[in-house]
């Protein structure tokens, strides 16, 4: 819980900060006085004066702002060069639009610095979306759904690759799954359910399949598997899977067989390399190692819906290591793929044809912030604190009215009317936002428990 509290905290004071900072930086830039610099809201906890700019820290981490001399209009005005009504709307606009930029602008560096480290890309997001293991008795097996099958749309939407696939499902309304699959050159069409305890956006393994691997090697077993008490260890390649006549060659088979076999134990036969790998050298141990062919007995058990003995199939992936202007290229083109996919998923819910269970508010975001603290990995951390500044950055630029997305958008239409709105109209626009972004808050709050509780227990 600490570790989750103090990563929360983490992420969302250096996302607010660099973010009021941009507003904060251009106003300076610009000659606007500045009064208060405050992350946080509420009651000020501590604080300095400097500069005429008072800096404060509040205790409530969901925000902050930098308030600015006469920056609204029923603010005490004296109408002083200084003040931010006193300076022209492109000004204005420059001081709204460099919060959202500063956000993204960290988003670009954090991803940049990944790709000139070098980064480890998966193989199977991008190719094309053939159903792997299917699991025994869950929702992909009674549709009908097979290994071997290739999904070419999700509720009509076209989809081509692996990922196309997994966005498909995730913003797909509930109760609405319908699969259109290619199979020994004939189109099926498919209807799933969504999984009846669903807390979440609906995924490939709720529904009971995944993608296919070319082999059977052990990247990581659970401590408190079936898999790790028999002795299976990191780095083993699974040769073949036994039980009751069947026999699993291949990575779909395995896992098949493992699927359908709770309780019931199993011949493992693996070939384990003379030496322990590094963690990079997994996938290559079958093709480069020699090692030994050793017999194991694991038996499958049921955790959480699921028949699994606990181990991690190495997935192959590609490493890619860019200079200082290839992996600004590659940084950019990737937030702008995840800007465009976050636009394309809100115009989604807004039709209807995506959940709105796919929105995330604080809580979610502490808990993933939890997540990956505790993999003790900082390219994990850092990833996961610029996409959340890169949605913080897009989210604010929405048309909102006391987001600067609604500030900008105000200003926009002052400009192409060549005159400003009546200080009633503004008002009420920035009252109807408040209270949309209180409602709003409110639903991803209650989202954010749903996911981690049943419906049913949040009013017990």
């Amino acid at each position: 819980m600490m570790i989750t509290i103090l990563a929360f905290v983490v992420v969302l004071g250096i996302t607010i900060t660099v973010h009021e900072f941009g507003h904060f930086a251009m106003a300076k830039l610009l000659k606007i006085r500045v009064l208060v610099f405050s992350l946080g809201f509420g009651p000020k906890l501590v604080g300095f004066t400097r500069g005429g700019t008072e800096y404060r820290l509040s205790p409530i981490p969901l925000g902050g702002y930098v308030k600015m001399a006469g920056e609204t209009y029923d603010d005490e005005r004296k109408g002083a060069p200084d003040e931010f009504l006193s300076h022209p709307k492109r000004h204005r606009f420059l001081v709204a639009i460099a919060g959202p930029f500063m956000n993204i602008l960290l988003a670009v560096v954090i991803v940049s610095l990944s790709y000139m480290q070098g980064v480890n890309v998966p193989r199977y997001p991008k190719g094309p979306a053939l159903v792997g293991p299917v699991a025994a008795d869950s929702i992909a097996k009674r549709s009908g759904l097979e290994t071997g099958d290739l999904i070419v749309s999700v509720n009509k939407n076209p989809v081509k690759t692996w990922e196309d696939m997994e966005i498909a499902l995730g913003t797909a309304p509930r109760g609405a799954l319908n699969l259109e699959v290619s199979r020994s050159g004939r189109i099926l069409q498919l209807h799933l359910d969504s999984p009846s305890n669903q807390k979440s956006e609906v995924d490939p393994a709720s529904l009971g399949f995944k993608f296919s691997l070319p082999w059977t090697i052990v990247s990581d077993v659970d401590q408190n598997s079936p898999a790790y008490k028999a002795g299976l260890k990191r780095g083993d390649e699974i040769l073949s899977v036994r039980t009751n006549g069947k026999v699993g060659t291949d990575y779909n088979q395995i896992l098949n067989i493992i699927s359908e076999s709770k309780g019931i134990p199993l011949d493992f036969t693996v070939k384990r390399p003379d030496a322990a790998p590094a963690p990079e050298e997994v996938e290559e141990i079958s093709r480069s190692r020699q090692g030994k062919v050793i017999h194991i007995s694991v038996t499958p058990v049921e955790e959480k819906g699921r028949v699994i003995v606990g181990f991690v199939p190495d997935i192959p992936s590609d490493l890619q290591k860019f200079g200082i202007a290839g992996a600004l290229a590659q940084s950019i083109r990737r937030n702008y793929e995840m800007s465009a996919l976050t636009f394309r998923i809100i115009g989604r819910i807004l039709k209807g044809s995506a959940s709105v269970r796919t929105l995330s508010g604080p809580i979610e975001i502490a808990r993933i912030s939890g997540s990956a603290a505790r993999t003790g990995s900082a390219r994990i951390f850092f990833g996961f604190l610029g996409l959340v500044s890169l949605q913080l950055g897009v989210f604010n630029l929405l048309p909102i009215p006391i987001l600067d997305g609604g500030v900008i958008a105000l200003l926009l239409i002052e400009g192409l009317i060549r005159r400003d709105l009546s200080l009633n109209l503004k008002e009420k626009i920035v009252q109807a936002g408040f209270v949309f972004l209180i409602l709003l808050m409110g639903f991803v709050v209650f989202n954010d428990l749903s996911k981690i509780v049943t419906i049913d227990r949040l009013f017990r």
